[in-house]
């Protein structure tokens, strides 16, 4: 934002950091929604993603620390759904599988009564209450 002088660049820009402000906060609360199945931290990334950057986006890459090869693997033309499945939301389970799924579901339901400082809102000087 310091290298340019154009008012319409800068208001993008700036409006694009504050929504990446936003999911992150939206992205920490939700994990800890669901404490003590995810905290941050305690369940590793699946490795064959952890370090890959998609392009999946139409026109030139742009390339930067976000997607750099010294940061990930850069997949220029992936396919839509890069885990090889359809790119649709569905699921088929055995009968067997049901009743598994089901536990999953209510051991890793959400709290919606969750809601936990981020580290967003810690860095942007907000702090928590002490009572």
């Amino acid at each position: 934002m310091d290298v340019t002088d154009d008012p319409g660049v800068k208001e993008a820009l700036g409006f694009l950091m504050t929504r990446e402000v936003a999911h992150q906060q939206s992205f920490e609360k939700a994990l800890y929604s669901i404490e003590p199945n995810f905290p941050p931290g305690k369940l590793a990334p699946v490795p064959q993603y952890a370090n890959v950057y998609y392009k999946m986006s139409s026109g030139p890459a742009i390339r930067g620390p976000w997607n750099s090869d010294q940061n990930f693997e850069f997949v220029k033309d992936p396919q839509p759904a890069v885990d090889g499945g359809d790119g649709l939301a569905t699921v088929k389970l055995a009968k067997s599988d049901v009743a598994v799924m089901q536990a999953l579901v209510a051991r890793t339901a959400s709290d919606p009564e969750s809601n936990p400082w981020t580290g967003a809102e810690l860095g942007i000087g907000e702090t928590p209450e002490i009572t």
